[in-house]
Order: C-alpha cells, then sequence, then structure tokens
C-alpha cells in the first residue's frame, strides 16, 4: 500500500512585509471608512433629488403689494381661503384696464381698415379665447373675409357711444359697448360713405398675465346686434334684452 505524502501549504500573509499590524489594520478600516461615504453621499443625492422635484411641484407663493411699492411675501401653505379670496381680488385686472382691453378689440375687430386688414384682423384674433379664435378663423377663412375687404379699399371710423363693464365674477368679465361705424372709400372719390350702430357683448375671461398676453384678459364670447341710428335710450334698452345668445 501506498503511502500518499500531504504537502501542507500555509496562507500566504497578505500584509506587506515588514509591516506593523497597527498599521494594517488603518489600512482596512479607512478603505471601509472610503466605501461608507460613498454609500452616505449617493444617500444625499437620492435626498437633493426628490427635494427639488417637490419644490418644483410646490405652488407658487405670494408677494404682496401695497401702494407705496413695498411687498409682503406670502406663504401659500399658511394662506386662509379668505387671504387667497383677497389675492385673486387684487389680481383682477382694473376696470380702467377691461375698458381699455375691450375698446382696442373691438377697434381691431370691427374698424376694418382695407390698407392694415392684413395685421389688424390676426391681431384682433390674438386675442380672443383658444375655443373662440380656431372658430372665428375658420369662418373668416372661409368667407375670406380678409382678401374681400382688402379689395373693398375702404375705411372704418368707430364711435364709442357707450362702453362699460356690467357684470364681473371669479373669471369672467362683462362689457357692453355702443358702438357708430362709418364706412367709407379709402380714397376720396371712391364711393358713398355708410353709416350704422351696433350693439356689442364681450364675455372676457380673466388668465394669468403673459407676454402675450399682457393684460391678463381674452374674449371668450363675442356678441353683435346692429340697430337703427335713431333708436333712443329706451330702445338700446329693449335691445339689449334681446341680444340673441349665438349673435356674432
Amino acid at each position: 500500500m501506498k503511502e500518499h505524502a500531504m504537502l501542507r501549504t500555509s496562507r500566504p500573509d497578505p500584509r506587506p512585509p515588514g509591516s506593523p499590524p497597527a498599521i494594517w489594520a488603518a489600512f482596512v478600516a479607512q478603505n471601509a471608512w472610503k466605501s461608507w461615504t460613498i454609500v452616505g453621499l449617493l444617500a444625499v443625492v437620492g435626498m437633493l433629488c426628490i427635494a427639488v422635484v417637490r419644490l418644483a411641484s410646490r405652488p407658487p407663493e405670494f408677494a404682496m403689494v401695497d401702494a407705496n411699492g413695498r411687498t409682503t411675501p406670502v406663504r401659500r401653505t399658511v394662506a386662509t381661503d379668505a387671504l387667497l379670496r383677497f389675492l385673486a381680488d387684487r389680481t383682477r385686472p382694473p376696470e380702467v384696464t377691461i375698458v381699455r382691453f375691450s375698446r382696442d378689440f373691438l377697434h381691431l375687430a370691427l374698424g376694418l381698415n382695407s390698407s392694415t386688414v392684413e395685421s389688424n384682423w390676426p391681431a384682433a384674433l390674438a386675442m380672443m379665447a383658444p375655443e373662440l379664435r380656431e372658430r372665428i378663423a375658420r369662418e373668416s377663412a372661409a368667407k375670406r373675409l380678409v382678401e374681400t375687404y382688402r379689395l373693398a379699399q375702404r375705411k372704418t371710423e368707430l364711435s364709442f357711444d357707450e362702453i362699460a363693464v356690467e357684470d364681473q365674477t371669479q373669471g369672467h368679465v362683462t362689457v357692453r359697448a355702443v358702438i357708430t361705424r362709418r364706412s367709407m372709400p379709402l380714397v376720396d372719390g371712391g364711393g358713398a360713405p355708410e353709416a350704422d350702430r351696433v350693439q356689442v357683448e364681450l364675455v372676457e375671461r380673466i388668465v394669468p398675465a403673459t407676454l402675450e398676453c399682457p393684460d391678463g384678459l381674452e374674449v371668450a364670447e363675442w356678441r353683435l346686434a346692429p340697430f337703427a341710428l335713431s333708436e333712443t335710450r329706451s330702445g338700446l334698452d329693449e335691445a339689449r334684452q334681446e341680444v340673441p345668445r349665438d349673435a356674432k
């Protein structure tokens, strides 16, 4: 029977030759500290990402501005319902802005001029709410309004007999105007002048002010009813009650 010789070898010492045990232990501890440091940094980065997402989704804060220009920041999280309603009222367009916006829109939409209709009509459409703008643009394109009026070589002058803000809600404003329109040739001798009178009702939506909508208003509905030039004030009141809801 043959005897098998077994060769036993000892595990090599991982420590560098001649290194004291204390120094090697310090190296091991330092490597472990580096690993935990990386884990901690990854945890901090994750928490920062969560905080950024939460801050981006927070509702905006308010800054109240008094008559002297002093500002007072107000956090929405601590604002009461009464304060939020007060802030909404403070940010509503003032009546003078509503009247000016309405006059500008009516000048662009009704004061058509053959020499400026190509620029004024798109500007009037831009002051409308998207749904009204799409419908009116489609109808005007079907009737070739811009091309027809450009070839007519006429101009329209408007005079406002009456314009007033009649109703205001949380998100809408109703404006009524009585306008006399005078249409005449663009050049003398091009035809006879014409005149008519119309009553216009505008329902304007209050929206956040932007560069495209600096007044914070857009025309959501537009109703127009013509009547005779000789009608009296009582006749105007009666006509006002008979304005069809779908007139335009």
